[in-house]
């Protein structure tokens, strides 16, 4: 049986815990410091396509900080080669990202499809190496912050 509380008594407790739940509300905001292509040869527009990704991926992530706070990340493309087979395209992407004082997140993908969706894959294989490069340094930008 669940005891009923009145709505004066819910509004008490929201701002008894309300500093708990967060000390900063809203979100921090991240900057792409460098995005660094000189490891590959990425066409202009897939480079445009990719900043964007980044720039999505980093306001979707939970950075465990409030909007006062601002992260700078870094990334790099180190490896992204494209080989076609007759029936067959294959995209291998690997990046790093780095946040600073050291902390860095990798990531690695192999995809293949129809060469006629070459352009398409290969935009996929990108994003979905950035969303694990930020997601992971969202997570050790969490852990940083985190009270021990």
């Amino acid at each position: 049986m669940r005891a009923k509380i009145g709505p004066a008594l819910a509004f008490a407790l929201v701002l008894l815990l309300a500093p708990l739940a967060s000390a900063e509300k809203g979100r921090p905001k991240v900057v792409l410091d460098d995005l660094d292509l000189t490891k590959t040869a990425l066409a202009s527009p897939d480079e445009k396509y990719l900043r964007e990704v980044l720039a999505r991926e980093a306001r979707r992530a939970d950075w465990g900080a409030g909007r006062k706070s601002r992260i700078q990340y870094r990334f790099r493309v180190d490896e992204l080669e494209v080989t076609e087979e007759a029936s067959v395209v294959r995209v291998r992407c690997a990046a790093t990202g780095w946040l600073p004082k050291g902390k860095t997140a990798k990531s690695k993908l192999s995809f293949g499809g129809a060469p006629k969706e070459r352009a398409d894959l290969i935009r996929r294989v990108l994003a979905i190496v950035a969303r694990g490069v930020v997601t992971r340094l969202a997570e050790l930008e969490r852990q940083r912050r985190q009270p021990r």
